[in-house]
């Protein structure tokens, strides 16, 4: 079964203007060491359906929002999710245990990838984005998560509370077009009321 963190993202960067391709990359037949055993998290190509492929420059920005969607032409987009990566809810509500589920299980994973795609053809070089089910609000925790990514070859992140917020704002609930699977279940947690602005910060990061 596809994990529903690739079906979020599928849905919310096709809705604006991607196509959205997974990529098989050449791996090898040794998998990074961690402290967790993990699946290899899926990999895909982001492209402008336009054909543009010129990224605008992020200047000091890492996380990004909806709101820089517009700068972005290509990329590659390396999704982890809930599933098959040891992460538990407790470890998700606490900042040290987060960084450090980072550190010692995503991060070495992340390594391999990048180390992979870079062996790969593109028609330009692609924006390396990650999206991690969250990131912790306060300092010295964002920081240093920011800083892992960085160092393994990461330059921008989105979370998934980021695509879920869009697509919910996006999501008309008078049409009666199906889309896709996850635009009707959150058309219809709003047609009945059980999202509606006050409770997206169900959403909210770390």
């Amino acid at each position: 079964m596809t994990p529903l963190e690739e079906l979020i993202a599928r849905e919310y960067f096709e809705r604006n203007g991607f196509y959205f391709k997974r990529l098989t990359l050449n791996l090898p037949a040794e998998l990074p060491k961690t402290k967790h055993p993990i699946s290899l998290p899926p990999t895909y190509l982001l492209q402008r359906q336009t054909g543009r492929t010129k990224n605008q420059p992020l200047e000091d920005r890492f996380q990004l929002f909806s709101s820089d969607i517009g700068g972005l032409a290509l990329g590659t987009l390396t999704i982890i999710s809930w599933q098959g990566t040891g992460l538990s809810l407790p470890m998700f509500q606490s900042f040290s245990r987060y960084r450090s589920w980072v550190r010692n299980t995503i991060a070495p994973v992340l390594k391999f990838l990048q180390s992979s795609l870079q062996q790969a053809s593109f028609p330009a070089p692609p924006l390396p984005i990650v999206l991690l089910p969250g990131l912790p609000s306060q300092d010295p925790y964002r920081k240093e998560i920011i800083q892992i990514l960085k160092e393994n070859g990461i330059e921008a992140l989105f979370t998934l509370r980021t695509l879920l917020e869009s697509l919910i704002h996006q999501i008309d609930t008078h049409s009666l077009t199906p889309d896709s699977a996850i635009s009707e279940i959150l058309r219809l947690l709003k047609t009945y009321d059980l999202i509606s602005p006050p409770q997206l910060d169900l959403f909210e990061d770390l």
